[in-house]
């Protein structure tokens, strides 16, 4: 679990310090604000984490960040703030309160620098992207688009997401819909909005329709499994887009990206892109309950609708309630400094610009119902 972020110095940033929920952490702003590059900067941190003592492991910082942030000149001193202009860091805690930091060098290519007290209880997480990965599957596994081609298209959660679902293990489908209760319930409610379910296996990688259904016999009462519609299969790109990023959470579950384990965390950037409005109750509930599984999400939206669904769905009761953190970003308009404030009350969001845009639309709409008169 991550409990802190700092990054100094850095991208947009010259300074901003983020308390993280243990649970949900959602990261709100306007446009151009860095809500990504927090993201990022958390999930190339605690996958830093797990290499940091290998041979050779400066180099393959380096490339993660390059591949990760595409910065200028692809070099990772293209990435300190350019306002600034001197050396940035980044830095995440974990559970414990134990630091890990990375340092780099504005004009050089040449250092990262790696600190950490001691190793931290850290896993590589799971970053989901704006765009949906399954149809770039079929072209990847026929060998249509190299490794070095989808790194030159795509940044890498890109690439690190295709490789999650190529390269993921298949589990017990049964086994955790019945031994996992939480998981479970999430796989039957997004098979349940999409009508049916995204399978990888192997080089095939396709939708097909069926439910999710109770054994009816009483010795394997209670037990369920995913009864697939005979000749209902069909290629991904034939569904639609916003479907396919709930198969992507699918998949995820159904190959242990997304478990619950609470060492690592689960970043998703704009779920709201391409989604159907009345899908994001869905989503938030499946999130919930991911998170209440031990797994700490971390999103990145500025979407009304989906953070107002987290507002009324979270359970606010005092000591067993869910713990999201919301967190603003704001951009100075004649410095652009980006600033962060952080509350776990919705009453922060409610006083953004994203909400002030919904209340302005209602006006409006008032006033046209008035025929102009308020």
């Amino acid at each position: 679990m991550i409990s802190k972020i700092v990054l100094e110095n850095f991208s947009a940033f010259k300074k901003v310090e983020l308390d993280c929920s243990s649970q949900i952490n959602i990261i709100v702003g306007e446009n151009s604000c860095g809500k990504t590059q927090i993201l990022k900067a958390a999930y190339a941190l605690s996958q830093i984490a797990t290499i940091k003592d290998e041979q050779g492991s400066e180099e393959a910082v380096k490339k993660l960040l390059r591949d990760l942030f595409k910065p200028r000149s692809r070099t990772v001193g293209g990435l300190v703030n350019r306002q600034v202009g001197i050396d940035c860091k980044i830095l995440i805690e974990d559970s414990y309160g134990i630091p890990f930091e990375l340092g780099i060098q504005s004009k050089s290519d040449s250092s990262v620098n790696l600190k950490a007290t001691q190793d931290t209880d850290l896993e590589s997480g799971v970053f989901i992207p704006t765009k949906e990965v399954l149809t770039l599957l079929p072209a990847i596994n026929s060998g249509a688009v190299d490794a070095k081609q989808l790194s030159a298209l795509f940044d890498g959660t890109v690439v690190d997401l295709c490789n999650a679902f190529i390269k993921g293990d298949t589990i017990d489908e049964k086994q955790l819909l019945n031994s996992d209760q939480r998981l479970g319930g999430v796989l039957k409610l997004l098979n349940e909005n999409v009508g049916g379910q995204y399978r990888c296996r192997g080089k095939e990688h396709y939708f097909v329709s069926g439910k999710y259904e109770e054994y009816k016999d009483k010795e394997r009462k209670g037990i369920y499994w995913f009864k697939p519609e005979p000749d209902s299969e069909l290629s991904t790109t034939m569904t639609a887009e916003g479907y396919r990023k709930i198969g992507m959470l699918q998949q995820l579950i159904l190959n242990g990206g997304i478990n619950n384990s609470s060492k690592s965390s689960l970043f998703w950037d704009e779920p709201e892109s391409n989604l159907n409005p009345k899908l994001m109750r869905m989503v938030v509930k499946s999130l919930l309950d991911i998170s209440r599984n031990g797994k700490q999400i971390f999103i990145a939206t500025h979407e009304y609708v989906l953070l107002k669904w987290f507002d009324l769905l979270a359970n606010k009761q005092q000591r067993v309630g869910d713990n999201i953190k919301y967190h603003l970003l704001s951009k100075d308009p004649e410095t652009g400094e980006v600033t962060c404030e952080s509350s776990d009350d919705y009453s922060l969001i409610s006083e953004s610009a994203i909400s002030d845009t919904y209340a302005e639309l209602y006006d409006a709409e008032i006033e046209r119902s008035l025929g102009g008169r308020r």
